[in-house]
């Protein structure tokens, strides 16, 4: 502004600009000098607060291997709420080494650095050992517990020879992960004797000798040795004085030697790799089985591989020619006739009929029985048929003549009435129930070589009132006995041959047993059997209940 004048507009303007200027220069100027005093201010807390911190953990720390590390022990002062940063600790106390450890205690975090270092050798027990000419052992073995913060390894300091029978020194190296060791003795005993022996199956049974390395007195203490079938069985032999264990090993290592055929069959008929065997020279038993499945669904000869195994695993193989040919010929039903059935009697429709085709090979025997009425007098047919692998079809139809009973049956159900009153008691099992009736039949009916049969009440009548007759009359008197305590049983009958027999299965909800009341002359209680200890008797007798399997349900 000049004096006396006033300012132009322009001269104006320009002046408002330069106090505006002069004011946002002194306000940056303060600015500039507030934030100077913050950041000196920050870092003389920092530059403290660093101060501090580090002066409250120790920067390294040297702990045993083992020893448990805590947060607080980083502090020099107990800390009870320092923790490790991180969801676990970044070291292992069992393995020595250097470790960056980052702790926090409040809003204060400290990075220190841990030492893990093992200076304690490991301790342990060591324990002689006795070893059969043959065994191996490790270093580990002759020691037990080990005592270590760290991982230890054990190693021989030198190896033993265990090839050589005798006693040595054993020196055993324990080596912790912190380079301790530690040096023990003991001792290693190797007998004369062999742990294992394997011999041959079939072979000459081993003597003393092969089974020993030395020994001025030897013997075998043992009963014969058995060679005939692979097995492993303990040996005792003693040697000067002193009896050692051995271990035999009876193994088939020999593949067996064959002699095989070539084999004509039909189209769709099976043939089994056995019918290609001739003779299988072997030890022990030899199996046959085909390498692949032969295809029997097309006319013409083939090769077939065959595969032979013995009970030790060993194999021979051999090929032949297979040749199959179109079968036209049907099956071939023998022995079918016509039945004569008496009302309230048992039926076997399959007993004595046979089927048989000439490809050999076993045919299922179908009875149709659909239009035959047991319980209405008359005379029905019945058709057996059998149809083969290749679809021919056989069927032979027989009559059946079912027959009224001659003896009153409801006559008989009142005597077996009476008996039961006698010998059954109130609470009685089925079991005891059937024994009572078993033993009842077996006091009470005396035996006579013959009786009319084919008619069950009749002979259940002489069994009951003139208490005589063979085995169909024992049969049928237990059988009314049983039906009338309610016990479900079937009557059974041996295959025709030179002589017939009768007895009865039963069933009290445990399954079909045999049950046979007629007296024989060795005595024998056939009470609830089971079907293996009726086939070991009827082995042992002539095949005395030898019985068709298919005709009657399966006894467990």
């Amino acid at each position: 502004m000049r004096n006396g004048d006033y300012l132009t507009r322009a001269e104006q303007q320009e002046y408002d600009r330069e106090i505006y200027r002069r004011r946002r220069a002194r306000k940056r100027r303060r600015r500039v000098r507030f934030l100077l005093i913050c950041n000196l201010l920050l870092f003389l807390l920092l530059v403290g607060g660093g101060f501090y911190s580090d002066n409250l953990t120790y920067g390294t720390c040297y702990v045993e291997a083992g020893v448990e590390v805590k947060a607080q022990d980083f502090f020099k002062k107990y800390k009870p709420d320092a923790v490790f940063v991180g969801e676990t600790p970044s070291f292992d106390i069992h393995t020595p080494g250097k470790y960056r450890v980052t702790v926090r205690n409040g809003i204060f975090i400290h990075r220190c650095t841990l030492y893990i270092q093992d200076t304690i050798a490991p301790q342990a027990a060591v324990e002689p050992i006795e070893l059969g000419y043959g065994q191996y052992c490790r270093a580990e073995d002759f020691v037990k517990d080990i005592q270590d913060a760290t991982t230890v390894s054990v190693v021989f300091d030198e190896a033993p020879d265990f090839g050589q029978w005798g006693e040595q020194n054993i020196v055993i190296l324990l080596s912790d992960l912190g380079g301790n060791v530690t040096r023990m003795e003991t001792k290693l005993f190797i007998t004369p004797v062999l742990a294992d022996l394997q011999w041959e199956v079939g072979a000459v049974p081993p003597t003393v000798d092969d089974f020993t390395l030395a020994g001025q007195d030897r013997k075998l203490l043992a009963a014969d040795i058995d060679t005939s079938q692979p097995s492993r069985q303990p040996v005792s032999i003693e040697v000067d004085g002193v009896v050692y264990q051995s271990m035999l090993t009876i193994a088939d290592t020999v593949p067996p030697v064959v002699e095989v055929k070539d084999v004509t069959g039909f189209v769709n008929t099976p043939v089994s790799a056995e019918a290609f065997l001739v003779s299988a020279q072997d030890t022990t038993p030899v199996t046959a089985a085909f390498a692949q499945e032969p295809d029997i669904t097309v006319a013409g000869s083939r090769e077939v591989a065959l595969i032979f195994t013995d009970a030790g695993g060993n194999t021979a193989t051999a090929s032949a020619m297979l040749t199959l040919t179109e079968d036209t010929e049907p099956p071939v039903i023998s022995g079918a006739k016509d039945i004569a059935y008496v009302m309230g009697t048992t039926v076997s429709y399959k007993s004595g009929v046979t089927v048989t085709d000439n490809s050999g090979a076993e045919l299922p025997l179908n009875v149709d029985n659909s239009q035959v009425n047991l319980e209405a007098a008359g005379v029905y047919p019945v058709t057996y048929s059998a149809v083969d692998h290749a679809g021919n079809t056989a069927s032979v139809t027989v009559n059946i003549t079912v027959l009224s009973t001659t003896y009153d049956l409801n006559e008989v159900y009142g005597y077996a009435d009476n008996v039961l009153a006698s010998i059954i008691t109130e609470g009685m099992s089925e079991y005891d129930k059937l024994r009572a009736i078993y033993s009842y039949v077996k006091t009470n009916v005396g035996y006579i070589s013959h009786s009319e049969k084919g008619d069950w009440v009749r002979a259940a009548y002489e069994g009951l009132v003139k208490k005589q007759g063979d085995c169909y009359v024992y049969a049928s008197t237990t059988k009314v006995l049983l039906d009338r305590a309610g016990i479900t049983n079937m009557d059974i009958e041996k295959i025709p041959s030179k002589t017939e027999h009768y007895w009865n299965l039963v069933d009290i909800g445990e399954g079909w047993h045999h049950l046979d009341t007629t007296p024989r002359t060795d005595h024998p209680d056939i009470f609830y059997w089971t079907e293996a200890q009726l086939m070991e008797y009827s082995g042992q007798h002539r095949n005395s209940h030898n019985y068709d399997h298919e005709a009657y349900p399966e006894v467990p």
